[in-house]
């Protein structure tokens, strides 16, 4: 993930610097990404679902690595153009979609499900850090090495990730081997295939996370949640520069808390899932982001006792966000993979994430037209009661309240 979102830096600043790109042609490199996945994520998941999560990853992975090197290459050679930058950039969106669907269905396959809350906490700790210094590094390497060999380090990622993903898909096959031909002495059965087919058309994951009342509550409130959230980081970037007077550094700084809040969190969600039940938890962790949004627009109010109490608070306020919302993807996850059966958990986190990129950059559009139509302030403020109004998905008789934890999490 760091070397993903080293390359988050990198790219943008190739299409400015390199290809002097317009703000609109950086927006359609952003938006195309985005939409690519959206079209193609459903049917990403079921071929995850088909071939196994783990294979799956490693392709992912390996695409990301060739079309990594491919854009080195020919930023290297001096063709890059913009067309070739924006379909490499669909590759590789791709690749990122195909990780993240499949990191359900492989944690599944690895860890003991008493263990799920734990193991998807570490993994929100991982990708804390690496949004935290994946950008810095980014930006480090794109000004000491060049645009071309800065791109290296996401390529090396991806090959390090595909390498201990290939160990591991490799030790499966030999345990199934071993395990099928000690079953085949037994009973004298022929081995059995293990690989799932799908479990019906491309339509299975929509119909049931539509289906099941646990599920969509989840996805359309974290669809709604995601769409304020686009719209309220379109507006915030704006008012804590020219209203709040916030230099970059006190960004970075507000910017350095909101890390510390995931990292925070990911030691303290397990906890957190195990004493407490998880639908108050769910919906407690919707609402302190939305109050914790209610805090940036405010602090307008207190220019006058300095800048120290206007960064404090906006500090607190990523700090508290960035806490809440890593519990929250970690339960949300954490419900998900007891809740799914396995053959379905590929198309049903492709599902999840098409909401999700369908609803973000509607909502950094949105975002920006009403800070233009009725002010940045006024905006903020409607920011956060839609995310306090996302909690509406997971109050019906069926949403995440009727969702009864585990025992093995409550050990």
């Amino acid at each position: 993930m760091t070397g993903s979102n080293a390359t988050a830096v990198v790219v943008p600043l190739i299409a400015v610097i390199t290809l002097n790109a317009s703000s609109f042609e950086v927006g359609v490199l952003n938006a195309a990404e985005s939409l690519a996945a959206a079209v193609l994520g459903i049917h990403i998941g079921r071929w995850c679902d088909r071939i196994g999560p783990d294979r799956t990853m490693l392709v992912s992975n390996l695409t990301g690595a060739v079309a990594t090197i491919g854009l080195f290459a020919v930023l290297h050679a001096g063709v890059l153009s913009f067309p070739l930058l924006l379909a490499l950039l669909l590759v590789v969106g791709l690749a990122e979609l195909g990780f993240d669907i499949s990191r359900t269905g492989y944690t599944v396959s690895l860890v003991p499900r008493e263990r799920l809350p734990h193991a998807n906490a570490l993994i929100e700790g991982a990708n804390a850090i690496g949004e935290g210094i994946g950008p810095s590094v980014g930006g480090w390497l794109f000004d000491a090495v060049g645009a071309a060999l800065s791109l290296l380090f996401d390529f090396v990622t991806y090959v390090c990730s595909s390498l201990l993903v290939l160990l591991n898909v490799l030790e499966r096959r030999k345990r199934k081997t071993v395990a099928s031909e000690h079953t085949s002495r037994r009973d004298g059965s022929a081995p059995a295939e293990t690989d799932g087919d799908g479990d019906g058309d491309v339509l299975s994951g929509l119909r049931f996370v539509w289906g099941n009342g646990i599920i969509r509550s989840i996805a359309f409130s974290a669809g709604q949640f995601n769409f304020f959230t686009a719209a309220f980081f379109t507006i915030y970037y704006v008012f804590v520069v020219r209203v709040l007077h916030m230099d970059p550094v006190a960004v970075g700084l507000a910017a350095t808390c909101s890390g510390i809040g995931g990292i925070v969190s990911s030691v303290a969600a397990g906890a957190l899932i195990r004493r407490m039940a998880s639908g108050p938890l769910f919906i407690a962790t919707l609402l302190a982001p939305a109050l914790a949004a209610l805090l940036v627009p405010l602090s307008a109010l207190t220019i006058g006792y300095g800048n120290a109490v206007v960064i404090a608070l906006v500090c607190v306020s990523q700090f508290v966000w960035s806490f809440t919302v890593t519990v929250n993807l970690v339960l949300s996850e954490s419900i998900k993979q007891v809740t799914t059966p396995e053959r379905l958990l590929g198309q049903v986190s492709s599902v999840e994430r098409v909401i999700a990129l369908a609803a973000e950059p509607i909502g950094a559009l949105a975002g920006g037209l009403f800070a233009d139509m009725i002010g940045e302030d006024i905006a903020l403020y409607l920011c956060a009661v839609g995310l306090a109004v996302s909690t509406a998905w997971a109050l019906g008789e069926h949403g995440i309240l009727s969702f009864c934890k585990p025992d093995e999490w409550q050990r």
